[in-house]
């Protein structure tokens, strides 16, 4: 029996709905095997039951999406439930191809209802992903188009089950269906759902439901192992938080991904080669706003890696369409602690894309350790094809760790441009074991060998300025201070200094790595609350008395020093102090661990060649001078 007979013969003493979604979904086809009865007395509406199958049937099961043709199955209608099962079948999507529908089923649970008796939709599918994705992009439910996506944002073959329900009624809106899928995509390769780099994996999962849509499983990106949950919000949910943001609400990517070397290169990041060793696993989590410049963030671990949670922040831009990204990540280490990075980069981050040329453009770790001789936050800054600027926003860097055993006479200290420019924001620079730098802030470049500026607390105390410029293969520093009395109190090495400003030099001295030869001049400075012998002396010159009856201490308008300043001592090859109503020269030595002196020298106004050091001489003094050997404590 064709479908158009079966039309002609139903009869018409039959309930009117179940007649009605005959003639209007039942587009051709065969019917055979019909078995039909109906029961009733008097009145009463009558009990029908029909069962048929059909074949070569055009059946359309719901009016949003294209009829099933080539269609196998049965038709059964029991009292006031309907159902339609399609055991062969396909329909042809708008994107994609055919669409294999075979299990896919229909029912109308109770055709009494009026108004919008409930219609329910199993489907089970399989085809092309760009064919089951235009499915779902169809009218009322616009799937894809509202999530600002493309029905064909991956290829591969989709197999899934679904259920949908809705009223069958005219005017439905997207509030009244609800849908839920699942089903798994074989082959899955995709350039968009993460922007600007390739996805592929062997299995992925589908999922969603009127709220959202999810792919999730393990594969490669760019070439790279790795695994994510890519979630789109959808439908009235997502139109209401459009409404109230003015933009859709985001796409969120999270998921694991290996961090080496091969990841770096893969990923186009932008570090040297060598930057990164070893190899470990990353979770990562990634929020793509539509609209909004471009940013990603990832989390990451090396085998000797970060030991703690990082986060970074990246950009993507895709032909003229800019999303943007945020993100928190933490990282786990697959093996033990140690450094990540040797030279002047850093281990496995997540790419950012300018366009389509790739490369880093910004990643934070949130806490970093390099062997002990670096612990604090560090994020890198993508600059092109060059290497990555490096700013140090927290931490500790102890110059006595450092690889090369010194604060930069090594072969880092005569980098050609190996690095980028570098920012350091830390709490504390340990520069030997008494003393330190704290409050650092300092942005130097590596065009020509380290060169740059800073200011800093000298341990938390007196505030100093430098500038850093290339020297021998390595580096030289000039520190100076408007407080040169405070930066001697804040060294230890005398307390009772006051005022004058301080200029001294530094320079990588020669086969000692670790140790800096050096020069220091200090113009008008006063130590107050003298040793009672230099007071003494001082009270001698009239302005001396002056001074000391105004309680202004011992005044030296010239103070110059050349020495020699290791991690536990300081060597002092000449010196001289002179004021306007004293003079001293002194050499020897201070032990910085155990604040130790151990000095030699003369004060005026006493003869220094009966003290029998001709290599001592005071500046600018009178002929009487006093012979001076100090040992013990400073200050």
């Amino acid at each position: 029996m064709s479908a158009a007979r079966l039309k002609e013969v139903w009869p018409a003493a039959a309930p009117p709905k179940p007649r009605e979604w005959v003639r209007e979904n039942l587009l051709a086809g065969y019917a055979r095997d019909v078995n039909f009865a109906m029961r009733g007395s008097g009145t009463a509406k009558p009990f029908v039951y029909l069962d048929l199958a059909f074949e070569d049937a055009a059946v359309k099961f719901q009016k949003s999406l294209p009829p099933l043709r080539e269609a196998a199955g049965q038709f059964s209608l029991y009292g006031n439930r309907l159902v339609v099962m399609a055991t062969k079948g396909w329909v042809t999507a708008d994107q994609g191809g055919r669409v294999d529908a075979a299990g896919t089923s229909f029912i109308i649970p109770d055709t009494s209802v009026k108004d919008g008796a409930p219609g329910i939709a199993r489907i089970e599918a399989s085809g092309q992903v760009t064919a089951a994705l235009s499915l779902l992009n169809r009218p009322p439910l616009s799937v894809m188009e509202k999530a600002g996506l493309p029905v064909d944002l991956a290829s591969g073959r989709v197999a899934l089950s679904g259920t949908l329900s809705l009223p069958l009624r005219k005017g439905v809106t997207p509030d009244e269906i609800t849908y839920h899928y699942r089903g798994r995509i074989r082959g899955a390769a995709s350039d968009v759902l993460v922007p600007g780099e390739s996805l592929s994996a062997e299995v992925l999962g589908l999922s969603g439901d009127q709220d959202h849509v999810q792919i999730e499983g393990d594969g490669a990106l760019s070439g790279v192992p790795g695994s994510l949950i890519w979630r789109q919000a959808v439908g009235p949910a997502a139109e209401r938080a459009t409404a109230a943001a003015g933009q859709p609400p985001p796409v969120r990517v999270n998921g694991t991904i290996e961090l080496s070397q091969a990841t770096v290169d893969a990923l186009r990041i932008g570090l040297p080669k060598g930057s990164v060793f070893g190899r470990g696993e990353g979770r990562y989590e990634v929020v793509i706003d539509k609209g909004v410049c471009a940013k990603a963030d990832t989390g990451e671990r090396s085998g000797r890696a970060w030991p703690a949670d990082p986060g970074a922040e990246l950009a993507a831009e895709r032909g003229g369409h800019r999303s943007a990204a945020t993100a928190r990540a933490a990282g786990r280490a697959a093996a033990g602690g140690g450094a990540v990075a040797r030279g002047g980069g850093v281990a496995g981050l997540w790419p950012c894309h300018a366009g389509t040329g790739g490369g880093l453009r910004r990643a934070l770790f949130d806490r970093v350790d390099l062997r002990g001789w670096f612990r604090g936050a560090v994020e890198l800054v993508g600059r092109g094809a060059r290497a990555p600027g490096i700013n140090i926003r927290s931490g500790v860097l102890d110059l006595r760790r450092m690889p090369d055993g010194s604060g930069g006479s090594g072969s880092s200290g005569g980098s050609s441009g190996g690095t980028g420019p570098i920012t350091l924001q830390l709490d504390r620079m340990q520069v030997t074991d008494s003393i330190a730098l704290t409050g650092f802030r300092g942005r130097f470049s590596t065009t020509g060998g380290l060169n740059g500026d800073f200011t800093a607390a000298l341990n938390g105390q007196t505030g100093v300025s430098g500038v850093v410029v290339p020297k021998d293969g390595g580096f030289a520093t000039r520190i100076q201070s408007e407080d040169a009395g405070g930066v001697f109190r804040a060294a230890g090495v005398l307390r009772h200094g006051s005022g004058g400003t301080f200029d001294m030099s530094l320079v990588p001295a020669p086969g000692a790595p670790g140790e800096y030869d050096g020069q220091i001049e200090v113009k008008n400075t006063r130590i107050k609350d003298a040793p009672s012998m230099a007071a003494l002396l001082n009270a001698v010159s009239v302005v001396g008395l002056i001074d000391a009856l105004a309680g202004q201490g011992i005044l030296f308008t010239t103070v110059e020093a050349k020495f020699r300043l290791g991690a536990t001592h300081l060597i002092v090859h000449e010196s001289s102090a002179v004021g306007p109503s004293i003079g001293l020269s002194m050499d020897g030595n201070y032990d910085l661990e155990r604040s130790v002196l151990n000095m030699r020298g003369v004060i005026s106004p006493i003869d220094p060649a009966q003290c029998g050091w001709p290599g001592v001489h005071p500046q600018g003094r009178g002929a009487d001078w006093l012979c001076l050997h100090v040992e013990g404590g400073g200050g």
